[in-house]
């Protein structure tokens, strides 16, 4: 889970002497930071991904009604809507890409690294599932329109809605189909389970609702920025490791049910972007302290940005990175990401602002 891999970090940071229980409300007067352009970015994309979930949750109920129209045969259901299924998944599984999950990607180090609101990423996007970590695993469950229910499923993105777009789980597969007619039935050439897919939409998109409630009422502190940059850059390692676990890595004979919708890659793209604008909006006030610091750090986090977006832009183009520069690419990253976090450190403590711990 991610919040193991921050209490790591936070370890290996050596700043242990800034690190108090709780949110801390008192805060350096004068502080230039932008918190209000902070939480402007968070309710932007929150709210984009929200709309992105209810479009995935109208395509899931379109689905649902056809196979309900079909008895829930799903072999008669492809025979008589197979044309419409296949554009309606593709939409569907857009609109999950491309809006949702692009979306939240870019909220979550402010949403996972804020400690107020990261029970949120662990509900949505990072939380293990029962089976894979029972001790871990959020005590959620999910209810599906026939009545089956999923006890701590695991984060509704990537234990849920994404086996059940992608076909990966087949307790969440209704027929496996060769949709383009070459011959073989590969990763997405399925129809889904018609409750499984439409109980889980109704999950994320209640999940994100509420988050998108919480955000509105998150009053952000200097404390709470600079306590999301410390926690969510040095995360490198776990996010390169699912990755390279993932099909954009190991190849489609792997057994893992997540990361088929989107490379870890572009996922990684979207989180540094988010701290890279929520940096920017509080280096003002490092740059009161300590301008070569707050240089320093605005050179080196965006060089990150670029090193992740490069690598996804050769994987995009074709290039099939192997498990040992997987396991190669994120060493450097982490070794850099925690640099680059233990400077924030020092800044917080320049400025008298605290970090909260997780």
């Amino acid at each position: 889970m991610r919040r193991n891999w921050f209490s790591r970090a936070l370890t290996g940071l050596a700043v242990a002497a800034l690190i108090i229980p709780g949110t801390v409300a008192a805060q350096t007067p004068g502080t230039s930071a932008d918190l209000e352009s902070v939480k402007a970015y968070l309710l932007e994309h929150v709210g984009k991904s929200k709309a992105g979930t209810a479009a995935v949750l109208e395509h899931a109920q379109r689905y649902y009604d056809l196979a309900e129209a079909s008895s829930f045969d799903y072999e008669t259901l492809w025979e008589t809507d197979g044309p419409e299924i296949v554009t309606l998944l593709a939409e569907a599984r857009r609109a999950w890409v491309e809006d949702a999950s692009t979306n939240y990607e870019l909220s979550e180090g402010l949403v996972a690294g804020v400690p107020s609101l990261a029970y949120y990423d662990v509900w949505i996007d990072a939380g293990p599932s029962g089976e894979d970590d029972p001790v871990n695993a959020l005590d959620v469950f999910v209810t599906l329109p026939d009545g089956r229910v999923l006890e701590k499923p695991g984060s509704l993105y990537h234990y849920v809605t994404e086996p059940a777009l992608w076909g990966t789980r087949d307790d969440f597969v209704g027929l496996r189909v060769d949709m383009d007619d070459d011959g073989a039935v590969e990763i997405g050439e399925a129809l889904p389970d018609a409750n499984a897919f439409l109980g889980a939409a109704q999950a994320l998109d209640a999940a994100t609702a509420e988050l998108e409630t919480a955000a509105q009422a998150w009053e952000p502190t200097p404390s709470d920025t600079f306590t999301a940059l410390v926690i969510m850059i040095p995360t490198m390692s776990g996010y390169f490791a699912e990755w390279k676990e993932s099909v954009f890595v190991a190849g489609a004979q792997n057994d893992e049910v997540r990361f088929v919708g989107v490379s870890r890659l572009a996922d990684v793209s979207g989180i540094l972007q988010g701290l890279d604008v929520t940096y920017g909006n509080i280096q003002p006030a490092i740059d009161a302290v300590d301008p070569a610091m707050a240089e320093q750090i605005e050179v080196e986090l965006g060089d990150l940005l670029t090193f992740d977006q490069d690598l996804f832009a050769q994987e995009t183009a074709g290039t099939q990175f192997t498990p040992e520069q997987a396991d190669q690419f994120g060493a450097e990253l982490q070794s850099r990401a925690t640099g680059i976090a233990g400077q924030i450190a020092q800044a917080a403590a320049l400025l008298d602002i605290p970090i909260q711990e997780g």
